[in-house]
Order: C-alpha cells, then sequence, then structure tokens
C-alpha cells in the first residue's frame, strides 16, 4: 500500500510515543452484642488495601519543553513498586530513561537506563510487561521493547532486565524497517507475556503483526498479521491488548483514513480473541458508546474486576478526558464515563495490582501539541466512578 507523503510524515509524528491499624490496639476479643461483630457464618468483608486517590502527579517535566511527551507506558511490579516509560523525541545518545516509584504511583525518582546498541538512534515509542511466571527459566524479569530511530531506518529492539528495571541489556533486534514516516517504517510495539512466552505486536507497512518467542536466546517466531487494513485508502496502528477473562483477549488499535486530505487520529477499532497469538481472524468491531462519542486516535485497553460477572473493559482514547467502559467483555454498547484527567496522546489506563477497586491513568501531552510538558499520573476510585454511571 503507497501512502501519500503527507500522511506519513503527519503520522510519523502522531507516533510517539492505608493507614495500617496497630494490632496492639484492637480488642482482644469481639463483642457478641455488638450489631457490628460479623455473623460468624458469613465471609468476612473484603478489606480495602488503602492506595488513596490523587491527581497529576509528575513523573518528569523537562527544564525545557522542546518537544511533545507521549505513549507513557506503565508496569505494576511486586511490592507497591510501578515502573514508567514514555516517548520523548528529544532525548538522544541512543538512551531511554526508567522512571520508578515504590509507593504506588504517589512519587517518582530515575531508576535505569537502556541503551540501544545502535548509535546516533533515539529510542522512542517504549513497552513495558513484568513476567509474573517464568520465561526461559527464569521468573521476575521486567522486558522492554522500543523503536531505535535513525536517520536512515527504523528497529524494534527488545531489552531485558533481571533486576526490576535498575539495568537492561540488549537481547536482539526483532525487525526493521524504512526511515521514519516512510511506508515500511516498524514502529509502535506493544508486549504481552502469556503462557510462558513473550507476543511482540508491531506497525508494519500500514497493518499490524505479531511475532512470539519463548526464549530470547532463540529467533523470534514467524511474522503474522494481528489486524490489517479494511481498504486500501486505510492503515492501523497504536495496538493496545489486555486479558479479559479466563479464555478471551482484548486488541484495541486506532484505524486511519488515508484519503482525504486528512491525518487525524482515526476511530479506535476492536477484535476479541481466545488467546494473544490468534487475532488475525477475528472480525474487527466498531465501539458504539452510550453518549454518541466516538473514541480515537491511540487506544489504551484494561480490564478490571469491577462490574459483576464480566468485569469491566476500560478503554482510554487519545481525545477525551473521559474513559469508556464494557461489562460485557466488549460485546454491546460502551458507557462513556467522565473522569477529570486530562487528555492525551496514547494516554495509558491500568489497574493497580495491589487494589483493584482503583484505576491508574498515566498521559503526556495532548494530540497534536507539546502542553502539557509533564507526564503525569492519577489514581481514581474506579468503583465510585462506575456507581455514578450505574
Amino acid at each position: 500500500m503507497r501512502l501519500p507523503p503527507f500522511l506519513l510524515a503527519t503520522l510519523w509524528l502522531l507516533s510517539p510515543l492505608v493507614i495500617a491499624q496497630d494490632e496492639d490496639d484492637d480488642d482482644p476479643w469481639p463483642d457478641p452484642d455488638d450489631p457490628e461483630t460479623p455473623d460468624p457464618t458469613e465471609p468476612p468483608r473484603p478489606t480495602p488495601t488503602g492506595i488513596d486517590t490523587f491527581f497529576n502527579v509528575t513523573i518528569y517535566q523537562p527544564d525545557t519543553l522542546v518537544s511533545a511527551l507521549t505513549s507513557p507506558r506503565t508496569e505494576n511490579l511486586p511490592n507497591n513498586t510501578v515502573l514508567a516509560v514514555f516517548d520523548d523525541p528529544s532525548q538522544a545518545n541512543n538512551a531511554l530513561q526508567v522512571y520508578r516509584s515504590t509507593n504506588s504511583g504517589f512519587s517518582w525518582y530515575t531508576h535505569g537506563t537502556v541503551t540501544s546498541a545502535s548509535a546516533g538512534s533515539r529510542l522512542g515509542q517504549p513497552s513495558l510487561v513484568y513476567v509474573n511466571g517464568t520465561f526461559a527459566g527464569d521468573s521476575g524479569l521486567v522486558v522492554l521493547a522500543a523503536n531505535a530511530v535513525t536517520a536512515g531506518g527504523t528497529a524494534i529492539e527488545v531489552f531485558v532486565s533481571y533486576d526490576g528495571g535498575e539495568s537492561f541489556e540488549g537481547v536482539g533486534t526483532a525487525a526493521t524497517g524504512g526511515a521514519g514516516g516512510s511506508a515500511t517504517a516498524v514502529l509502535r510495539p506493544f508486549l504481552v507475556y502469556s503462557g510462558s512466552q513473550i507476543t511482540l505486536y508491531y506497525t508494519k507497512a500500514g497493518k499490524i503483526v505479531q511475532q512470539t518467542t519463548s526464549d530470547f536466546s532463540e529467533r523470534w517466531g514467524t511474522v503474522t498479521d494481528t489486524a490489517v487494513a479494511p481498504s486500501a485508502t486505510e492503515l492501523v496502528t497504536a495496538l493496545s491488548v489486555a486479558k479479559i477473562s479466563s479464555s478471551q483477549y482484548i486488541f484495541a488499535f486506532q484505524t486511519i483514513s488515508t484519503s482525504g486530505g486528512s491525518a487525524a487520529p482515526g476511530p479506535v477499532t476492536y477484535k476479541i480473541a481466545s488467546n494473544p497469538k490468534n487475532a488475525g481472524g477475528a472480525p474487527s468491531l466498531q465501539i458504539t458508546t452510550d453518549t454518541g462519542v466516538v473514541p480515537a486516535g491511540a487506544p489504551s485497553v484494561m480490564w478490571s474486576p469491577l462490574g459483576g460477572v464480566n468485569g469491566t473493559v476500560v478503554l482510554s482514547d487519545s481525545k477525551s478526558n473521559s474513559v469508556f467502559v464494557n461489562q460485557a467483555l466488549g460485546q454491546g454498547v460502551w458507557e462513556e464515563v467522565p473522569t477529570s484527567v486530562g487528555r492525551g496522546a496514547g494516554r495509558e489506563v491500568k489497574v493497580p495490582d495491589n487494589d483493584l477497586t482503583r484505576l491508574r491513568i498515566t498521559s503526556g501531552a495532548e494530540e497534536g501539541k507539546i502542553t502539557p510538558g509533564q507526564v503525569l499520573l492519577s489514581i481514581l476510585d474506579f468503583e465510585k466512578a462506575l456507581a455514578s454511571v450505574a
């Protein structure tokens, strides 16, 4: 598919990227006549872990704002730890900074650096995944994929950390492509860990493809299609994947029209498949919302156990302050849930592992702007937000 030069250039620019109670203070025995004393035949009430809500905590703010900070990506680690990376076009010296919080995102500091083996490259559009099981005989790994961009080409490079994201080593280049903005460029990697394997998705030639490996010492598997544009005048990019049940995954991405002289963010489309590797044959679905709003731009999708037997699929786009939710495993109408968190290009939604009643939203610059000039993180009371639209 040949893409108009103006669209390729524009698309490339848009691609970034509790207070604990002292047990000694407790009464030694419950009063059976106290109405607050639970019936011993009833299951215990769930105890919240106590992550406070907060808004617009700064992960990073440059001394001088020269480019848009976009597409932030965070990852949950054990012990209230969160890692964060983002796309910064001004970052040079073939390095990418990793930030860390040890209090569920309330405060941040510089933690580690990822360095490309490609001299003169810029590492952008990063994706993170924590291996909370085993992979090639190891466990607790942090894997990062990024686009190494040089004047002459693009490459999806993969790195692994064995110390919680403090140091990374390169484990190879999974894919290469033409220069940024060209029809053959590779961009926007996304990682998923499942079943002792890691699947890498990325965009190339206007479609989203995937490769899988079970050991970084071996070659990545065969390239197969994840999502293909419905026509020759459209392209698909910016994939986000989440597990939404014991046997289903959702794949959300942006579809962009290459006709009509416009490169505005396109509508979010999605697929439902039984595992991370077989979305290619699944139909692409359009999002219909109760308010008529059409989510657009690079999406982020996540699943929350709140909201009934099916839980809630949560999606953020790049154009709205709201999030969009679905409690039927992606089927039927989606509901728009307003939030007070700012919009942002490639804004991310995540559920903290240590408090499933919360929703974490991380954002940077708005679509097509360089402001806000910070990467910001907020924790919302998602249980309360869902109740407000019930």
